[in-house]
């Protein structure tokens, strides 16, 4: 919400750029339709994940045994939201966590078996959102698209992010 006021704020009058008719709100608007068309696929499904949820269990998926600060940092969520989901995602029984060994106050995230199967049932969703995403887009297209999205990550935040 904040990016948004600030963009709002942003935005040149002297180029006759309204807020309306800028790429932030376009952006913001199409993130919004593919993360509801993900819940509704997941929820048709009888899936119990949100997107975010399936991201972070991916990851833990991809680097087993990684420390909740390392997972905060991959998932780019701030530790006292990561640590809800992480209960949620343990209460669910997706995850194990356990004390680190060599540090006592670190934690070490794993699937669980049931985590791992929810994480491959959502997965074809997921890959079906994707598909439907690029459907009559040209590679020509999506390139061009690709080094648009790449410069707008700099403009914001000076570096390219993906």
């Amino acid at each position: 919400m904040q990016l948004i006021l600030c963009y709002i704020c942003c935005v040149k009058k002297e180029n006759n750029t309204s807020f309306d008719n800028s790429l932030g709100p376009l952006l913001g608007r199409t993130m919004k339709l593919i993360e509801f068309k993900i819940d509704d696929l997941l929820n048709e499904h009888g899936i119990d994940l949100s997107k975010m949820q399936y991201l972070v269990l991916k990851t833990i998926d991809e680097n087993s045994g990684i420390s909740q600060n390392k997972l905060a940092f991959f998932s780019n969520r701030d530790k006292s939201s990561l640590t809800r989901m992480i209960s949620t995602l343990k209460r669910k029984n997706y995850i194990e966590k356990h004390t680190c060994e060599e540090d006592k106050r670190r934690n070490k995230i794993k699937l669980t078996p049931e985590g791992q199967k929810v994480l491959e049932s959502a997965r074809p969703y997921f890959l079906q959102v994707a598909q439907c995403i690029e459907e009559n887009i040209s590679n020509d297209q999506k390139e061009v698209f690709i080094k648009i999205l790449k410069q707008i990550q700099i403009n914001i935040s000076g570096e390219e992010l993906a």
